[in-house]
């Protein structure tokens, strides 16, 4: 799928426009969790995926379910997949 510069979606009954710079800057904000089962690969490190959609759209993680995010990651160009549920952090 090709990349695009931002989507617009409706999640939690909000009409919300996500961008691949705002992905971007949520993962260089800190320190994000444990990748359980769904991850998004960004810059070569594994993220996991409703942590980062959270962080970028800033809408409460249990207001949101994993399609939603991983569609939205999708769209935006980045490599969402399924990854063991040992979890994994990613380096830093």
């Amino acid at each position: 799928m090709p990349e695009t510069e931002y989507v617009e979606l409706v999640v939690s009954g909000k009409r919300i426009r996500l961008g691949r710079a705002d992905v971007l800057r949520a993962v260089r904000d800190g320190r994000l969790g444990l990748v359980r089962q769904h991850a998004v690969e960004i810059e070569k490190q594994l993220y996991p995926v409703k942590e980062v959609f959270a962080r970028a759209t800033g809408i409460d993680v249990l207001d949101f379910n994993t399609t939603q995010a991983r569609g939205a990651l999708r769209r935006l160009g980045f490599d969402v997949r399924t990854v063991s549920p040992l979890g994994h952090r990613r380096h830093h």
